[in-house]
């Protein structure tokens, strides 16, 4: 956090660093994440006496493509996507070097670093998720995408990063919806700006296709193939290249599922993940309530006394 002595600026903007910053009422406080998209901040709103989150995109880092008026668009999408899992919009503004977004500031633990709490623990059964935790938050997961499709929004950045979770309420919510589109297509020079790590990338996606809901399943089910065994197995280690890798549409583009690379991987869930990661659209789950459906009748197979 900035010295208390600092006066902020309104608007202003320092070299690296926004820490400071004031916004109407908000005070950006401290930089919490960064991401391909921008950078993101802890506020204080004095109008409410609240924590917020606000995420700053600078102007230089839009294109012909995807400008500044589309990601308003967008925001403006997402903030009337009512949801009390999906993190909400509150405010978008623009400042003469960057736009910015203010969102519910979550206190949660990003997927990502409890995967790599687990991986540390001294019981190495226990550094993997298992079937009890892993399915009820696949679940809340699907809950929140299918509401999404059926409003006609994709993510388009399902990934660890993005899915916080509430431990203290066992809440899952999930996060970044502002990158969120309706229907849109990309091009070649969008991609690496756009979404975010590619190794959760779908082969359309990667291609830069128009994407529905299916390209969101396939990358739940990296999610899910990561958190299964604690890694994800893509062939393909160097990030520049994952793109060219998934857009060919290889049914090789992971070393193998979980129940090939773990003896401790039920086959039923292993198959339930396999399917979201079919590399053509039309071979995964129809959309997030089917799978949803699927995931609840394994639940009774995998917990039958959960």
């Amino acid at each position: 956090m900035q010295d208390s002595q600092t006066t902020p600026t309104p608007g202003k903007p320092t070299v690296n660093d926004l820490t400071g910053t004031l916004l109407g009422n908000i005070t950006l406080m401290k930089k919490v994440g960064e991401g391909s998209m921008g950078v993101v901040y802890r506020g204080f709103q004095s109008g409410l006496s609240r924590s917020v989150a606000v995420k700053v995109v600078f102007r230089n880092r839009f294109n012909k493509l995807f400008t500044p008026e589309r990601f308003r668009h967008e925001a403006e999408v997402v903030a009337n996507l009512f949801h009390p899992q999906i993190v909400p919009i509150f405010e978008f503004g623009e400042q003469p070097d960057y736009l910015y977004f203010v969102m519910q500031f979550v206190e949660g633990l990003g997927l990502h670093k409890w995967l790599k709490m687990k991986k540390s623990h001294p019981m190495p059964r226990k550094r993997v998720a298992s079937m009890e935790e892993l399915i009820p938050i696949t679940d809340q997961i699907l809950e929140v995408l299918a509401f999404a499709h059926r409003e006609g929004v994709v993510h388009r950045d399902i990934k660890p990063e993005n899915i916080l979770m509430l431990e203290r309420q066992n809440k899952i919510m999930v996060a970044d919806f502002g990158l969120a589109t309706v229907n849109a297509s990309f091009a070649e020079e969008e991609k690496a700006f756009i979404l975010g790590s590619p190794f959760y990338v779908s082969p359309e996606q990667a291609r830069g296709e128009t994407v529905d809901g299916r390209a969101d399943l396939f990358s739940l089910g990296c999610v899910l193939l990561e958190c299964t065994l604690g890694f994800l197995p893509a062939k393909v280690e160097r990030p520049e290249k994952i793109f060219n890798t998934r857009a060919k549409e290889s049914p090789d583009m992971f070393s193998g599922m979980a129940k090939d690379l773990s003896p401790h991987v039920r086959p039923e869930w292993s198959d339930f993940v396999a399917k979201a990661l079919e590399p053509k659209p039309e071979r995964r789950f129809e959309n997030a309530d089917v799978m949803l459906s699927e995931l609840r009748k394994l639940k009774n197979i995998l917990l039958p006394f959960g």
